[in-house]
Parts: structure tokens; sequence; C-alpha cells
């Protein structure tokens, strides 16, 4: 489907137009803030409503205009040709379809949302583009979100990057640290618990020289009664009992204490000694330990943040895989798209041209309508290829070139040429009068064959 008659007023800065497209190619000349890009953005406005619309679609100091696209229809579809009409205020647009028997219970946003498809891709402005632009835009075009998996990719990889730091200073701690794996033990020894043991020790011993030393005094007493026994017979009755008693009491205690043992202190002096090397190796021990498994620890998340990330990017590799893409050897590499398997970035601008038109064709298979702005940046080879692809797909085209009066009347005046506030050229009727009340209806407005353009205003979008 294609536009067979176009009428404007009080749109943008389009005072009134009334154009019937002549061929596959509608060039739109003139010098900048002529009014060229108005005509354009009309056509996008007039398909797409609000959404095609700037924040002030009216012409400054009216109150409301009017869009009316007439289009051929499509007999395979059995569309046959309607119109649709848009009055249009800064604050809302009305769709209307001319015949609504068109509609079939749809509305008119609705109908229309189903043909239009992407009228507001430029080909050239798309080639222009950055290359992860490009990506990314034709990404959302064919519905896949890119800058979500480059979001969630962003956040997992910084994750990532944040426990590899961790992870390194964790080894360099590590390998900082010395093992001793012939020390077994896990726990220190207490200093001051061994040295309270030492002290028992001694003193038990102690206690056993000196119940030894008494009990030789013990003896020796035991010596003298007797020798007094021999001198004091007159006493030995008693004296004997008294010896036979002490005798006793001796005996007794020295079985009592040859049941005790005494402790080799010479060992937990050794041990004394040895004791704060044994347990420096014993907390280089833990110490190795506690950090080995913090390092594993780490290690593990960060596994598995690199896990995330690698999965991320295979959920957007098979996204973009799994991609209807609108042309064949088009595809999407890490930064950019791919054409041929080549960077398209690094293709010819014939290419980069002809990509982009294909990719736009394809967003329009319905309503083949398209739009290039800033059209001047393209050569006369460029120009050629254009007007190939557009007359062999059976498109229709409408390009903003920057031209004088002299150079559009030097080249034969094709396309259509806007100059101080008037179009005129291939396909413009003409308009009389001079109606512009934003109350007065299109139908009334356009009577001759001038199209009025409002001169360029500083302040508009």
């Amino acid at each position: 489907m294609k536009i067979i008659e176009l009428q404007a007023s009080n749109i943008l800065r389009i005072n009134a137009i009334h154009l019937v497209p002549k061929g596959d190619v509608n060039e739109v000349k003139g010098l900048n803030g002529a009014g060229k890009s108005s005509i354009l953005d009309i056509i996008v406005m007039g398909f797409r409503g609000k959404k095609g619309a700037p924040l002030e679609p009216v012409l400054r100091g009216k109150k409301k205009g009017e869009i009316k696209l007439t289009i051929d229809g499509d007999e395979e579809s059995g569309i046959p040709k309607f119109t649709i009409v848009s009055k249009i205020t800064n604050d809302k647009i009305e769709t209307i379809i001319e015949p609504v028997s068109l509609l079939k219970g749809e509305t008119p946003r609705s109908f229309l949302d189903k043909l239009i498809g992407h009228i507001s891709f430029d080909p050239l402005e798309f080639m222009n583009k950055a290359e992860k632009d490009q990506r990314n835009t034709l990404a959302a075009l064919v519905g896949v979100d890119i800058n979500k998996y480059d979001q969630d990719e962003k956040i997992a990889f910084d994750e990532r990057t944040e426990k590899g730091r961790e992870l390194k200073a964790a080894k360099i701690k590590v390998d900082a640290l010395t093992c001793y794996p012939d020390v077994k033990q896990t726990e220190e020894t207490n200093f001051a618990e061994l040295s309270g043991k030492l002290q028992v020790a001694m003193k038990h011993n102690q206690a056993i020289i000196d119940r030894t030393t008494a009990n030789e005094r013990v003896k020796a007493t035991g010596l003298k009664i007797k020798e007094e026994i021999e001198s004091l017979k007159l006493r030995l009755a008693e004296l004997e009992e008294g010896f036979s008693t002490t005798v006793k009491n001796y005996k007794d205690e020295k079985a009592e204490i040859a049941l005790l043992v005494p402790i080799d202190i010479e060992d937990i002096g050794l041990d004394i000694h040895s004791i704060e090397e044994t347990n420096k190796k014993i907390r280089a021990n833990v110490l190795h330990a506690t950090e080995s498994k913090t390092l594993k620890s780490v290690q593990a998340a960060y596994d598995k943040l690199d896990s995330k990330v690698e999965s991320i990017r295979e959920q957007r590799q098979e996204a973009i895989q799994s991609a209807n893409l609108p042309i064949p050897n088009l595809s999407f590499g890490d930064d950019g798209l791919l054409y041929n398997s080549i960077p398209l970035k690094q293709c010819s601008d014939g290419e980069k041209l002809m990509v982009s038109m294909a990719i736009s064709m394809a967003l329009n298979p319905t309503l083949r309508v398209l739009r290039i702005k800033d059209g001047s940046l393209l050569d006369s080879n460029n120009l050629a290829i254009l007007s190939k692809m557009v007359k062999d797909k059976g498109y229709q085209l409408f390009i903003e070139r920057i031209s004088s009066r002299d150079e559009y009347d030097k080249n034969g005046k094709v396309g259509i040429f806007i100059t101080e506030g008037v179009a005129s050229g291939e396909g413009v009727l003409e308009e009389c009068g001079n109606e512009t009340e934003s109350d007065v209806s299109l139908d009334k407005k356009i009577k001759k064959p001038i199209a009025k353009v409002v001169e360029k205003d500083e302040t508009d979008w």
C-alpha cells in the first residue's frame, strides 16, 4: 500500500499543503529551514497518531490542525482504497478511517497498527548510527531486549569483578602464610596452664623430699631412743613401747612414700622451652586453614558469578540467533551488526545503504512507504541504489534533500521544492485564497495550487 494523496493544514510549520505523490521516489527539496522535514514528519504523524507526534504538533498560533492521507489499498489483503483523517490538537489526536466499514469492529488505531509497521524507521539515520546503537535498534525492532541482557551481564560482571578482587586478595593472603604439615595439633598449649602444672609438680616433689627428710629425722630419733633404752634400763619398758610405735610409724610412712612416683620435671622444662615454637606453628596452621576456607568460599562465589555471566551471554546469543532478522546474511555481533560475517561499519557505503533500506522495507511489508531525512548526505551512486531498490521492491520513498532554487531548476525541477513559505513542483496542487484560521476545515482550505509553509520558527521543535 502507498500514499496516493496527502493533505495537511496547521501542522508543524506547514500552513496548508495538498500533494499527489508522483513516481516511486518523491524528493522534498529546499534550503535549510524551508519546512522539508515537516512534510516527512506529517506522514509519520498521520499513520502513527500520538506516538509519532512531537510535544507541539499544531502550528504555532493555531488551536488545531488536520492531516488526510489517502492510501491505495491492498488487493491481496482485501483492503480497498481508504483515507486516514487525523484531527489534531496539542493535547490529543483523533483518528478516523474512511470508509468506516473497513474497521469491522476494530478501532482506527488498532486497524492502522496492524498495517503501518515501522514507518518512522529512517534507513540513512540507521546507517549513520554507532555500531552498538545499530545492534540495539534492530534488536528492539525484532523483539529482542538486548539492553536487558547487557544490563544483567554488567551487573553480574561487576559482581564477578568485585569477587575477583576478593579472590585475588584471598589467594595473596594464603600464599603469604606458612603451613607446618608435621604439626597435627590444632589447638595451642596454654603456657600458664603448663607453668601451673610445673609448680604443682615441684611442690609435690618438694613435699616428698620434706617427708623423706622428716622421716629420716624420725629414724634418728628412734636410734637415739634405742641408745637411751640401753642406758636407761629403768625406763626400758616405756621406751620399748615408744620405740615400737615409732618404728611402726616409720615403716608405714616409708611404705606410703614408696608408692609415690616422682614427676620428671626435666620433660616439663623441655615442653616449656618448645611450647612457643609449637604454638607458633599451630597458629600458622589454624590461620592457613581459615584463609583456605575463605579462599574456597570466595572461589565458589566467583565461579557462580562467572557461570551467571556466561549464562546471560548464552541467553542473549540464543535470543539473537532465534530473532527473525529482516534480511538474509545479517546477524548480530558483540558490538554491532554483521553483514556476510563482516562488521556492517566495515562494509561499503553502498552495502550499508542497501542493508539499511532492506531492513526498512522488511519492517514495512504492508504499508510500503519509506522516508529518509538528510538525504543530501547521499551521493549520486547511492541515490541510484535507492531508486532501483524502491522501484524493484515496489515501495514509495519520501526523501529530504537540500537544494537551492537554481539547482532545482537546473536539474529539471525534479521533486517538490519549498521556498519562502510556498511549495511547488511535482504533485503539488495549487491553492487559492489565504484562509488560515485554525477552525477552517482542510477541505475548505485547499482550493488552488499553493501549499503554504510557515517561515522557520527558531523556537519550534
